[in-house]
């Protein structure tokens, strides 16, 4: 690069520089006339303000969940129907046991029957199980949040 293209860059850096200035000062000027920016501020305040209210109804809702109990009911609740199923498997298998003492032919039925109902069974306490463990940690997300 020569003196004189270095001249020459540096003339057309100063006329952009100008040329912007210009414009930042209309756009400032057309701004403050224009009643943008306390409009701008109306809108920020406003949705702070439902901002702050959103939070403060949903402290105030898990803080009403947690005094309640009604989350660790619900846990209890679950816990429950999963061992009851457990026992129902239980006691199937019992009566198969029984049935085939008695009627071996029967046996295979009763055995497959069994089965799918250990299986069915085991996958709902499974699904019983993952949702205490989602609502147990919705509960503490909303708990912390708050």
């Amino acid at each position: 690069m020569t003196a004189e293209d270095a001249v020459n860059n540096i003339q057309h850096v100063s006329k952009r520089i100008r040329e912007y200035s210009i414009i930042i000062r209309d756009t400032t000027k057309t701004l403050r006339e224009s009643g943008a920016i306390p409009e701008l501020v109306d809108a920020i305040r406003e949705i702070s303000s439902v901002v702050r209210d959103t939070a403060k109804d949903i402290h105030q809702t898990a803080t009403e969940l947690k005094e309640s109990g009604a989350t660790g009911e619900i846990a209890r609740s679950i816990e429950e129907t999963g061992k009851a199923a457990q026992d129902t498997i239980r006691t199937v298998r019992a009566t198969a046991k029984q049935i085939g003492a008695a009627a071996p032919q029967t046996t295979k039925a009763v055995r497959a029957g069994a089965e799918r109902v250990r299986e069915e069974s085991a996958h709902s306490a499974e699904k019983i199980k993952l949702g205490v463990e989602r609502l147990k940690q919705t509960v503490k997300d909303k708990a912390e949040h708050v």
